[in-house]
C-alpha cells in the first residue's frame, strides 16, 4: 500500500491570504510530522520565499517545493541534499514576452519586475525583505492588469507558447509549465527511488487546478468570503471542501483526512471514490 503525501498551495490555503499567518494550521502540520507524512508546497512564490517559510515550518521542512507555478521542482533526495529540476521558461524571456503581449493585445499591465520593492510591499502587505524575495523571479512574471481584455492577453500568450494563470492577487505569465506538471515530475522522481504515495491536495485558486487534478483526493479551501471558487468547484465536483477559509479550514481538513485514513486503512491503497 502507498504512503500518504500532502500537497498544498500557500496563500489562501496554508497561509492566511491577508496576514500570511500559518499559526492556525500548526496542529495539522505537527500531526503530519508525527505520522511521518511528507508535505509538498506548491505555490507561485519564489524559491527564496519558500525557503524562508520552510526554515520555520512547524513540524520541520517539506519534502519538496513546486516553485513559481511549477517553474521548477526543488526536492530533498534520499541522500538528504537538495536537487532542483527546472521546468519553466526563464524570467528574462517572460518579461520581454509580456511587453510584446501588452502591445499586441492593446492592454496595459504592470509586471513585478517594474514595480519598486516598497510599492510591492504595500500592494501585498509583505514586509520589505519578503517583498524583495518575491521579486527574485526565475520562471514566472506576475502582473497587474490595469487596462485591456484578459482574453486577448491570454490568446497572445498562447501564440508564444506561454500560459496565463490567475492567482489570488495577480495574474502570472509562465512557460509551458504548471503545478500539475511539476507534481507529476516530482512523483516520477520519487517513484524512481521506489517511493510511491497516495496524494491529498489542497488549494483555493484557479492556478491550483492543474495539481488538484493530479492528486488522488482534492480538497478545496474556501476563499475569504467563505465560498469555494466557482471555477474550481465546477471543474472538481467530487472534491471535498474545507469547512473554513485559509489555514483554519486547512487545519481542519487535513486533520479530518488523517482521521479518515486512520479509520479506513484499506483506502490508503485504493483509488478515491
Amino acid at each position: 500500500m502507498r504512503d500518504l503525501l500532502v500537497v498544498t498551495d500557500l496563500d489562501g490555503s496554508l497561509l492566511d491570504e491577508s496576514s500570511y499567518d500559518i499559526a492556525p494550521a500548526r496542529d495539522a502540520l505537527l500531526r503530519l510530522a508525527a505520522l511521518g507524512v511528507p508535505l509538498v508546497l506548491a505555490s507561485s512564490k519564489t524559491r527564496a520565499e519558500m525557503d524562508a517559510l520552510s526554515a520555520h515550518l512547524p513540524g520541520g521542512p517539506p519534502l519538496a517545493l513546486l516553485v513559481e507555478n511549477g517553474g521548477a521542482v526543488v526536492r530533498r533526495t534520499a541522500f538528504g541534499d537538495l536537487e532542483e529540476t527546472p521546468l519553466g521558461t526563464s524570467h528574462a524571456e517572460l518579461v520581454e514576452a509580456l511587453r510584446d503581449i501588452e502591445r499586441e493585445a492593446g492592454a496595459r499591465v504592470r509586471g513585478f519586475s517594474a514595480i519598486p520593492v516598497a510599492e510591492l510591499a504595500c500592494l501585498t502587505g509583505l514586509p520589505l525583505e519578503d517583498a524583495r524575495r518575491g521579486r527574485s523571479r526565475e520562471y514566472d512574471e506576475p502582473f497587474l492588469l490595469e487596462e485591456g481584455d484578459l482574453g486577448r492577453i491570454a490568446a497572445a500568450a498562447a501564440r508564444r507558447g506561454l500560459r496565463l494563470h490567475r492567482g489570488g492577487r495577480f495574474f502570472h505569465l509562465t512557460g509551458a509549465s504548471d503545478k500539475g506538471r511539476a507534481l507529476r515530475v516530482l512523483l516520477g522522481l520519487l517513484a524512481a527511488e521506489g517511493r510511491h504515495f497516495r496524494t491529498v491536495g489542497l488549494g483555493d485558486a484557479p492556478n491550483d487546478l492543474s495539481f488538484l487534478e493530479v492528486v488522488d483526493e482534492a480538497i478545496l479551501v474556501p476563499r475569504p468570503d467563505g465560498r469555494v471558487h466557482e471555477g474550481l468547484a465546477e471543474a472538481l465536483p467530487a472534491a471535498r471542501h474545507a469547512p473554513r477559509p485559509g489555514p483554519r479550514g486547512w487545519n481542519a481538513a487535513v486533520l479530518e483526512a488523517l482521521d479518515r485514513r486512520g479509520r479506513e486503512p484499506a483506502a490508503w491503497g485504493s483509488s478515491p471514490s
